[in-house]
C-alpha cells in the first residue's frame, strides 16, 4: 500500500549544509504496525548554506554569543531558505510539490539541555516552518524532540527508530555509526538501542577554522590530511578521555554547547608541553575514534560491521583510526565502511530519518523509541503546520 512521499530536511550540528531527502513509504499491512515500513530514498541533495547564515547559526547555538533578537533573526532566515531551496529542488528535479504529502524539518538546534544537565530539560531548534508551509504550500512538521522530552526523555537521539527500518536488510551484527558534528550510534544487533557518543566532527572542525582563517578555506579538515600530517599528544588525550560525558551510561545526548572551544580550552590548559596545531588535529580525531571504537564495542560486543553516515565518514584518517580502534578492541573482523557500500547515500541518512518521522507523524504513529531516550513511553512526535 502506497503511503506517500515525504521530504526531510536538516542542517546538523556541523552546520555546514541543508541536506534533503525524498522518500516514498509503503506499507504492507497496515500503518499500525510499528517499524515494518518499506522506505525508498527517492531523491537527495545537499544545499551549502550562505557563509552569514551559517556564521549566524554557529553565534546562536553558542550560549555567550546569542541573543533573542539574533534567535529571532535565524529562525527566520533558515525558514526562509529552507523552503525556498526545497521549491528549487522540486522544480530541478521535476517533482510537483502538490505530490509531497509533508515536508518533515528538523530544523537547527541551537540549545540541547537534556535531563541530567539543566533543572528543567529543554530543548530547542530553529528554522520557522510557518515559513516554509508558505513557501511550499506543503504540510511541514517540526518541533520533533520536545514532545520526547516531556515524556522524560533526552529527546535525542531519534535516528535510531529510522536506522532500523532502512538497515533492516543487513545481516550479522550491524551497528550504524553517524558521524556529524556530534557522533551517534544505532546498534541494530542483538542489543537494539542508540545514544549519542560525543564529538564527531565538531571539535574537529572548529580547531581546523582555527588554524586556517585564509579566504576561500574549508571549514574542514579534508579527508583529515591535517590531523596525519599531526602527532597524537597523549597527555592530552587521556585527559579529554577523562571527561564524564563518556563514562555515563545511556540514554544521553549532547551537543556544541558542551562540545565546543571552550570545553577544549579547559583541557588543554592543563598541557604544559609546547604542542603544533596539527597535534592538536590528530590527538582530536584519535579522541573521536576512541570513544566511537569503545561505544561500539560495548553495546554490540559481536559487531559485525559499521555502516557510517554523515561528513565523517568521508574523513579518511579518521574512518582508519576508526578501524583501528576497533580492531584492537578484538573486532579483527568488523568492517568499517560509508554507507554508500550498501547504495545509501551517507549525506542524505539523517535527512530522509526526518522525512520518515513526518510519515509518522501523518499517520499518529509514535517516532521514538524509549529505550533510547529514556522516554516514559512512545510518543507521536512533531507539530504540523499546514501549508
Amino acid at each position: 500500500m502506497m503511503l506517500g512521499y515525504f521530504i526531510g530536511c536538516m542542517t546538523g550540528t556541523s552546520v555546514d549544509a541543508l541536506d534533503l531527502a525524498l522518500i516514498e513509504v509503503k506499507h504492507s499491512t497496515g500503518p499500525e504496525t510499528s517499524f515494518s515500513e518499506d522506505v525508498l530514498i527517492v531523491q537527495t541533495s545537499t544545499v551549502p548554506l550562505p557563509e552569514f547564515l551559517r556564521e549566524a547559526l554557529l553565534a546562536c547555538g553558542q550560549p555567550d554569543r546569542s541573543s533573542v533578537d539574533l534567535l529571532g533573526q535565524c529562525d527566520r532566515l533558515l525558514g526562509d531558505f529552507i523552503g525556498k531551496s526545497i521549491l528549487q529542488w522540486l522544480h530541478a528535479i521535476d517533482f510537483e510539490p502538490s505530490n509531497v504529502t509533508a515536508i518533515g524539518s528538523h530544523g537547527q538546534t541551537v540549545r540541547h539541555r537534556p535531563p541530567g544537565t539543566a533543572d528543567q530539560p529543554f530543548t530547542l531548534q530553529i528554522g520557522d516552518p510557518s515559513c516554509i508551509a508558505e513557501i511550499t504550500g506543503i504540510d511541514t512538521i517540526a518541533d520533533f524532540r520536545r514532545r520526547d522530552m516531556a515524556a522524560g526523555g533526552q529527546g535525542a537521539p531519534l535516528a535510531p527508530a529510522f536506522h532500523q527500518v532502512i538497515f533492516k536488510k543487513l545481516g550479522g551484527q550491524p551497528c550504524v555509526l553517524n558521524i556529524g558534528g556530534i557522533s551517534n550510534i544505532s546498534p541494530l544487533g542483538d542489543q537494539h538501542g542508540g545514544f549519542d557518543v560525543g564529538p564527531g566532527n565538531c571539535l574537529m572542525d572548529e580547531w581546523f577554522a582555527e588554524h586556517h582563517t585564509q579566504r576561500n578555506a574549508k571549514h574542514f579538515d579534508a579527508a583529515g590530511a591535517w590531523a596525519a600530517s599531526g602527532n597524537v599528544h597523549h597527555a592530552l588525550l587521556t585527559k579529554l578521555l577523562s571527561d564524564p560525558y563518556f563514562s555515563l551510561s545511556a540514554p544521553k545526548s549532547t551537543g556544541r554547547e558542551y562540545f565546543n572551544r571552550e570545553w577544549l580550552s579547559r583541557y588543554l590548559e592543563q598541557i604544559t608541553a609546547e604542542l603544533t596545531g596539527q597535534d592538536i588535529q590528530a590527538t582530536l580525531a584519535e579522541l573521536t575514534a576512541l570513544t566511537i571504537a569503545d561505544a561500539v564495542s560495548k553495546s554490540l560486543p559481536d559487531v559485525s560491521c559499521v555502516p557510517v553516515c554523515g561528513g565523517g565518514r568521508l574523513n579518511t584518517h579518521l574512518m582508519q583510526r576508526l578501524a583501528l580502534a576497533l580492531r584492537a578492541r578484538g573486532h579483527q573482523q568488523c568492517f568499517v565502511e560509508p554507507t554508500e557500500y550498501w547504495d545509501i547515500d551517507g549525506d542524505a541518512v539523517e535527512a530522509a530519518a526526518f522525512a520518515w518521522l513526518a510519515y509518522r507523524r501523518h499517520y499518529l504513529l509514535p517516532g521514538n523509541m524509549p529505550e533510547v531516550t529514556g522516554a516514559n513511553g512512545a510518543r507521536v512526535l512533531g507539530a504540523i503546520y499546514p501549508g
